[in-house]
């Protein structure tokens, strides 16, 4: 360095405390992921198990108004009940590790104005977050996983006029959609779900197009939360995404999750989790954990390796003067109970 003469910007060194250590980072907390709104997470003991799926037919079957076929007249031996069991069959599910890690060196750490070991493991833990999110969507939003009838384009639902960004008063593409599913799901499920249990599910692109329908201009507009709108202050977790927390009866959900898809070094590229060309109503009964060995009508579930989910560890490396961290995650979503859900096509 050159030698100067004194000015103000020359008789001090510049260091971290001027600015008293402010640490700009945008690491996002793994609870606040909109996945553990809509879906259950199941824990397993091994790696590979299965769960029992039912088939739903025998608890609503009545053949007759009159009910002839269950009559048991006095004196008469008690009817055989031969047919009256359920089907049912195991389906395996085996779930897969995955580990996010960092590796600094101990002067790095050593010389750190700031936490520095603690804020990778922020980054990791939401970097797992994202992932699982990723994968779990895409189960989610894959076609060919869904049953016969309950993948619904919504340009085709009868009485619809095109997509939801083109939804209007007169149209009601939107409420005609969450209508028409609701309903296929109540036939599916012979009414086992509940319209507490519905969560429509859909990507923050798709929000802002569906806020500026006219549908949803008029819908909130004649409600009481209309002047609310108007002033960015309209209550719930979707303010701003001018969204109410529920629409026509069921819990609305924004999956707002971005990821990076460049490789480090290359141009940065960003691009969101879930598109606005679909969206998913289905349920999610409950709380976020299920219970084991109990009847579940969750649409998507999440096995997890019990012990081993969303772990952070720490490894202080003193032969090799370093510092590992990693995140571990054990885990596989599965469309468990696609009849409790919908999946809609071209919603914009």
């Amino acid at each position: 360095m050159p030698a100067t003469f004194p000015s103000a910007q020359t008789t001090f060194i510049a260091d971290h405390e001027t600015t008293n250590r402010l640490v700009v980072d945008f690491a996002r907390n793994p609870e606040a992921f909109a996945l553990n709104r809509y879906v259950q997470v199941v824990p397993m003991e091994k790696d590979l198990g299965y769960y029992l799926e039912m088939t739903v037919e025998e608890a609503g079957r009545v053949l007759s108004s009159d009910l002839a076929e269950f009559v048991w007249p006095d004196g008469e031996p008690s009817p055989e009940f031969a047919w009256g069991t359920e089907s049912h069959q195991f389906q395996p599910v085996r779930v897969q590790r995955y580990a996010y890690g960092f590796l600094l060196g101990q002067m790095a750490v050593e010389n750190a104005t700031w936490d520095v070991v603690a804020q990778h493991a922020r980054i990791k833990a939401q970097q797992a977050m994202t992932a699982r999110t990723v994968k779990a969507l895409g189960v989610l939003l894959d076609t060919t996983r869904w049953p016969s009838g309950h993948v619904l384009d919504v340009t085709t639902i009868p009485g619809n006029s095109g997509n939801w960004a083109a939804a209007t008063t007169a149209n009601q593409n939107i409420r005609r959609s969450i209508t028409t599913a609701v309903e296929k799901i109540l036939d599916s499920t012979l009414g086992a779900v509940s319209d507490s249990d519905l969560v429509l599910v859909i990507s923050s692109e798709l929000a802002k197009q569906i806020a500026l329908s006219q549908e949803l201009v008029d819908y909130i507009k004649g409600s009481p939360e209309a002047l609310a709108q108007i002033r960015g202050e309209l209550p719930g977790r979707n303010t701003m995404h001018g969204l109410p927390n529920r629409l026509y009866g069921v819990e609305v959900v924004v999956e707002a999750t971005r990821k990076t898809t460049s490789k480090k070094g290359a141009t940065t590229v960003k691009t969101v989790a879930m598109g606005k060309d679909k969206a998913v109503l289905l349920s999610r009964p409950g709380g976020l954990e299920g219970l084991y060995g109990t009847p579940s009508f969750s649409t998507l579930t999440i096995f997890a390796r019990r012990g081993y989910e969303m772990l952070t560890e720490i490894n202080r490396d003193e032969w090799n003067k370093r510092v590992v961290g990693r995140v571990t995650d054990y885990f596989e979503p599965v469309l468990t109970a696609p009849i409790s859900g919908v999946l809609f096509t071209n919603t914009a």
